[in-house]
């Protein structure tokens, strides 16, 4: 006993030296509380080990229980500063606290109190009786603090519980559901350090993964955050979550995803269908296996799992009505659209009071205005503006027509956006043309909102609105543009694909032409910006849905 207490002393000081820092904040507090967490150590172990008593047994027990958990603190605040700690030094920390946990776990299992005469058989035997109340609430709390270090570093190291926090793996999982996700096998780090487990799995399309959300900055800073998050929201048994974000909202970190993209492919999406192919390969191949899971039309569900679905994406007749739209952009022939634009253009030529003298002049309409909302709800000002403006039929025609000066389409994404630029074009164009029409013609205010050819343009307008507000569920451009995806890397989504924001998107949204050949596009908010998650930030595989109980099972 005596060898292992020096054990347990000596790896206990030299972890104490890999700690040390004087540069203030939180790395300094944490080597403070571990040098004088370490000096009541020595001195408690010191006198027991020369005067052995009942008493000192109790303090020194307590202090081995609580000196695995002070010393990974320890490990954990050193490396929260500014500098970093290099891998060697943490590599020396991280050992020395294995020795030091197996060291304790030993004594401690001598010092119960089946065995602890054993080794010490002049120790006075426990006293019994009745505690007063205030030591047994001592004693829950104490265990109640150990309990959740503990599961703080099964979860970090074996597995963990989750709840779902949202539907973007519906059907799958549901808001509530909880699953168990093992994480020994993903290669789990000691915090703020490159030291843990080998990696020793890879993963395959359709795994589902926990990993840590790239969107948020992956600083030092940040880690440690998310770490002592954990921590609180043990302690408080799931109570509390100070993992949040500036705004003070609580960070979607981490999150649960499906494997869909792998490391050597490029991939897009068109449609809702997933397309793959090696960088070297030539033609782009759908990938068959993810109609498995790729959930669009969530209405259509069997009512036994819609009635768990808290918010269904689209309707039934809200998603035909997209599929028509994605019909038509695929059909669509362009040297017919050419030429019924060119058609368009002349028509509006020949309305036009006063013929232009100038050419065309790209901010008569600034890029702003061509954003499709804006564009059509102020279909009438434009019209008057293009009518009544020298060169306004020049911007018109070169708008309507521009496009078929450009680059051709190099994939089916950039393909099918040309197609969907164009059927928005020909709408507007002929919206013009007939607002034209009645303008020329004086009809009055009223005439004008009641014309049923308007409103029937201006509904089809609106289909095409409805059709881009969601483009960016159903389709990503070639990812990566320049590249594969790299190894040790991988494309994450959700399967409720029309409610899952993940590695498809970013957090900002921004104005983008539907097709980025057209130097005149129509201009839509997208927030399209996909990017992979190296393996580094997975931290586990989804193993069993456990609850509820009416759901348990495997996930596919």
């Amino acid at each position: 006993m005596t060898i292992l207490f020096v054990l347990c002393s000596v790896c206990t000081a030299l972890f104490t030296l890999t700690c040390v820092s004087f540069s203030g904040g939180v790395p300094l507090v944490g080597f403070l509380v571990t040098f004088l967490y370490s000096l009541v150590f020595y001195f408690v172990v010191f006198r027991f080990v020369h005067s052995p008593s009942r008493k000192k047994l109790t303090v020194v027990k307590k202090l081995l229980e609580y000196l695995v958990f002070v010393l990974f603190a320890a490990l954990v605040a050193r490396r929260a500063g500014i500098s970093e700690t290099g891998f060697l030094l943490d590599l020396a920390s991280v050992s020395l606290w294995l020795v030091i946990t197996v060291t304790i776990a030993i004594l401690l299992f001598r010092l119960s109190d089946k065995r602890v005469h054993r080794y010490y058989p002049s120790l006075e035997k426990p006293v019994s009786g009745k505690k007063p109340i205030i030591v047994h609430a001592f004693e829950w709390i104490d265990a109640l603090i150990q309990a959740a270090c503990l599961v703080l570093l099964i979860n970090l190291f074996f597995f963990q519980l989750y709840e779902i926090p949202s539907e973007s793996m519906v059907p799958e999982f549901m808001v509530k559901d909880r699953v168990v996700v093992v994480k020994t096998v993903s290669g789990p780090k000691f915090p703020l350090t490159q030291v843990g487990i080998p990696r020793m799995r890879t993963y395959e399309r359709g795994d589902i993964v926990v990993f840590s959300n790239p969107h948020y900055n992956d600083t030092r800073e940040a880690r440690l955050r998310s770490f002592v998050s954990q921590l609180v929201y043990m302690l408080s048994f799931t109570t509390v979550n100070i993992n949040r974000d500036e705004s003070g909202a609580v960070k979607a970190d981490p999150l649960v995803k499906r494997v869909v993209g792998l490391p050597g492919e490029k991939l897009m999406m068109v449609d809702g269908v997933l397309y793959s192919k090696q960088e070297n390969d030539d033609e782009y191949l759908p990938v068959q296996e993810e109609a498995r899971w790729a959930a669009w039309d969530i209405a259509s569900l069997p009512r036994s799992q819609l009635s768990l679905v808290r918010n269904v994406p689209l309707s039934r007749e809200a998603y035909d009505l997209l599929l028509s739209v994605e019909s038509l952009r695929a059909e669509l022939n362009t040297d017919a659209a050419l030429t019924e634009l060119i058609q368009i253009a002349k028509r509006f030529e020949n309305l036009k009071p006063v013929a232009d003298s100038v050419g065309f002049d790209p901010d008569l309409v600034s890029q702003e205005e061509r954003e499709i909302l804006s564009l059509f709800q102020a279909n009438d000002t434009i019209s008057r503006v293009l009518l009544t403006t020298n060169g306004g039929a020049a911007w018109f025609r070169s708008f309507l027509t521009a496009w078929s000066q450009s680059e051709s389409p190099k994939n089916l994404f950039e393909t099918r956006s040309q197609n969907c630029n164009l059927l928005l074009k020909i709408a507007f164009g002929k919206l013009v043309v007939r607002n034209a029409e009645l303008m020329t013609a004086n009809v009055t205010a009223s005439e004008f909102v009641r014309d049923t050819q308007r409103r029937a343009l201006l509904s089809e307008a609106d289909t095409y609105r409805f059709f881009m507000a969601v483009h960016d569920q159903r389709n990503m451009a070639e990812f990566p543009p320049d590249q594969s995806i790299p190894e040790n890397a991988f494309l994450l989504m959700g399967d409720n694909r029309l409610n899952s924001l993940d590695m498809r998107h970013s957090y900002t949204v921004t104005l983008v032409p539907v097709d980025i050949q057209d130097p005149l596009s129509f201009l839509y908010h997208s927030n399209l910006d996909p990017q992979w998650v190296p393996s580094e930030r997975i931290m586990g595989t989804a193993l069993f849905r456990f609850w509820p109980p009416a759901r348990a099972g495997v996930p596919h």
